[in-house]
């Protein structure tokens, strides 16, 4: 097959547009309507619906799209290796971890880990909103990602990895010099003033059902998706913030903080491992997989699944960890 159509056919998806995908290829609109309508013929379906809105991809065109970007990564992977002379495994691999999470965690060590056993894999990280995260994955434009939640999602594989509780984290100047207790309740989150991330992701959405579960809102004062900035916040005492462990012991100045376990059944999130279900990794990014997988282990504990990810069946493992422990 023309790898040049699927080019064009990525091209017009990622932009919804005919006429801005013909522009950015520099090709006349009418070549680059016969190059999709080649691919609907070869594949025997219709792969895009166009509307006054633009264009998307049908569900078929949903599954040519993700095999599309793999097939594209590869060649730039043979591209690279080629015209480089390199030996070894190289490749551009992807990496999505859930922010304000204990995958962000995971970062250091795995950018340690694959530069001194794999120097020719660079790794893309990214660590937006678990919804961008997900819909990246969807796309094939990500490879692997970790991230808050365990329910399928048609072309994607979720795998339960540990189940990560949450802490409200407020500057003690917040309680009069009072010693609270070491939980707090739906009701009395409910009263602090939060710094909390955007409503995408699944911290927020967390943290709005606990309280609604209590028959309350959130006060939210402040949107913030940056740890740094989170930090600086929660320092100059604009407010509270609801967090996992994980991250509440790396903020500053943590003598100064209090942080309390919420009491509320619904007040954690399923961390999971997602991969394709239908695309297989490639070798540079089936090897960033089993580093991911070594790491996760030795840091989280044990998880009962397959090493390879074209195989790998059941799961769930770890329950709560030293992420919860008690400070």
């Amino acid at each position: 097959m023309d790898t040049r159509r699927l080019e064009a056919f990525v091209k017009v998806v990622d932009l919804g547009s005919m006429s801005r995908a013909a522009k950015m290829l520099n090709i006349a609109q009418p070549a680059l309507s016969q190059q999709i309508a080649s691919l609907e013929v070869d594949f025997k379906r219709k792969l895009l619906d166009r509307s006054a809105r633009g264009v998307m991809p049908t569900e078929a065109g949903r599954i040519l799209y993700r095999y599309a970007k793999s097939i594209q990564r590869q060649i730039e992977e043979a591209r690279r290796t080629i015209l480089e002379n390199r030996s070894g495994l190289t490749g551009n691999v992807t990496i999505g971890l859930a922010p304000l999470s204990s995958a962000a965690l995971l970062a250091t060590p795995l950018l340690t880990q694959v530069r001194e056993r794999y120097p020719g894999i660079v790794l893309h990280i990214y660590d937006s909103s678990g919804v961008m995260l997900s819909e990246m994955m969807l796309k094939g434009s990500m490879d692997i990602a970790v991230l808050y939640g365990d329910r399928p999602v048609t072309g994607l594989d979720y795998k339960p990895l540990m189940r990560e509780y949450f802490y409200l984290v407020a500057p003690r100047s917040l309680y009069a010099n009072q010693e609270p207790s070491k939980e707090v309740s739906a009701e009395e989150v409910a009263q602090f003033d939060l710094l909390l991330p955007y409503r995408e992701s699944f911290l927020r959405q967390t943290v709005e059902r606990v309280c609604a579960e209590a028959g309350l809102r959130p006060r939210i004062v402040a949107e913030i998706h940056s740890q740094s900035t989170l930090s600086s916040a929660i320092a100059a005492g604009m407010g509270a913030a609801v967090l996992p462990m994980s991250i509440a012991k790396e903020l500053p100045n943590l003598d100064k903080l209090c942080i309390r376990r919420i009491n509320a059944p619904s007040a954690s999130q399923q961390m999971s491992l997602c991969i394709s279900d239908n695309v297989a990794l490639s070798d540079a990014a089936f090897a960033v997989y089993k580093i991911l997988l070594e790491i996760i282990a030795k840091d989280w504990g044990p998880f009962d699944f397959a090493a390879d990810p074209n195989s790998a069946t059941a799961i769930s493992t770890a329950s709560s960890n030293g992420s919860d422990e008690e400070l």
